[in-house]
């Protein structure tokens, strides 16, 4: 799973993506309160730059996953496993539960309407375009939409199918296949940005295109198999991982042009995300305090990725009818969140985790018979 190699070694994945889910809560706390967005690079909200963070960490442990795995049917089960109970179980909660509570229009209408039906289908197969329901969060001031954070959704499915090709066609067998597919879609991203990307047209070609981004899936890309190649290199700690970051980041904090600012953030997070989920790692093992307390049993970072947003909607619309303030809006949401986030932990995604390893493992018993 994605979080098996976290799991074995001393480094601090999971606090780093809990972390990064926690940042795309409180970016989002502020935009869908007010509308602004926290940027801390051009062109780069926080809530991206913590995106960046998933993908990095998800190419690393997942091409350590494939590694592991006895063929493409193991990866793909380990895949579906990992994402689409807590996803099902989510989209049940935002039409179910937020919907059916929030919506204006009588619920005979709610569950009357395609359009209910049409989002629960949609976003529990994890494409996630389709993001409105009847009568829901209309009057909000970012209206309508339920849980804008599932877009990532259909990319992370999408890089996890790239990688699995590229091991099924053996070409992961080279040692910089990884490198050279990350370094190839930087180049196809430098050429869309610079000379223009392909616009979207009426017909099923716009459709095509707002669904499957080529700017999105190169520059995503590029984290995501930056990671598996540190995997499959073999990448070793040094503190000069930490030090590449910040100056990489400080360069795309202080530059102007949307392309450097890009290449910045490429070598930026990587290097010191990289260097922060090891630092400390002899302290981490050696101490069964800290070790507790950097790498808990409990990975909340997906649940509270997965909930954050239709919370955070149905407490801003709350808040604002009740005159509550932005603080008050964050904290309410931040609880009900890792409440939630918990819930879908114990009770929905280490349950289909357990069941996956179970049966994968029962599955490898009878073809040894």
């Amino acid at each position: 799973m994605a979080g098996e190699a976290a799991a074995r070694h001393p480094n601090q994945f999971n606090i780093l993506r809990l972390l990064a889910a926690l940042a795309v809560l409180a970016s989002h706390g502020l935009f869908l309160y007010r509308l602004e967005l926290p940027v801390p690079f051009a062109g780069h909200s926080l809530g991206a730059v913590a995106v960046y963070v998933f993908f990095f960490i998800s190419g690393y442990l997942v091409a350590q996953s494939w590694e592991r795995s006895r063929g493409p049917f193991d990866f793909a089960a380990k895949r579906v496993g990992r994402i689409y109970p807590g996803l099902i179980v989510s989209t049940l909660f935002s039409v179910v539960v937020i919907g059916a509570l929030v919506t204006t229009v009588p619920l005979s209408a709610y569950w009357g309407d395609r359009g209910t039906w049409l989002n629960l289908a949609n976003n529990m197969a994890g494409i996630s375009t389709v993001q409105v329901l009847p009568g829901v969060f209309e009057h909000n001031p970012f209206a309508r939409a339920v849980n804008g954070s599932l877009w990532t959704i259909r990319y992370e499915l999408l890089m996890y199918a790239l990688l699995g090709l590229m091991a099924w066609v053996r070409a992961q067998r080279h040692r910089w296949a990884y490198a050279v597919c990350a370094g190839a879609l930087a180049l196809i991203w430098w050429a869309g940005s610079t000379q223009g990307w392909p616009a979207a047209r009426p017909g099923w070609t716009g459709w095509l295109l707002e669904t499957w981004s080529p700017a999105q899936i190169t520059m995503l890309g590029v984290y995501f198999f930056v990671g598996s190649a540190f995997a499959r290199l073999r990448v070793r700690h040094h503190w000069g991982w930490g030090w590449l970051g910040v100056l990489a980041l400080i360069g795309a904090r202080s530059g102007t042009q949307q392309q450097w600012i890009q290449l910045a953030l490429w070598v930026g997070i990587p290097s010191l995300t990289f260097y922060l989920a090891w630092a400390g790692r002899h302290i981490v093992s050696a101490s069964s305090s800290v070790s507790a307390w950097l790498r808990p049993q409990a990975d909340l970072s997906y649940g509270v990725y997965i909930y954050a947003f239709p919370i955070q909607q149905a407490v801003t619309q709350w808040s604002l009818a009740n005159g509550w303030s932005l603080m008050a809006c964050l904290s309410l949401s931040l609880v009900a969140t890792v409440g939630m986030a918990a819930f879908s932990w114990f009770w929905v995604e280490k349950p289909a985790l357990d069941w996956t390893r179970a049966a994968l493992k029962i599955q490898a018993l009878s073809h040894r018979e």
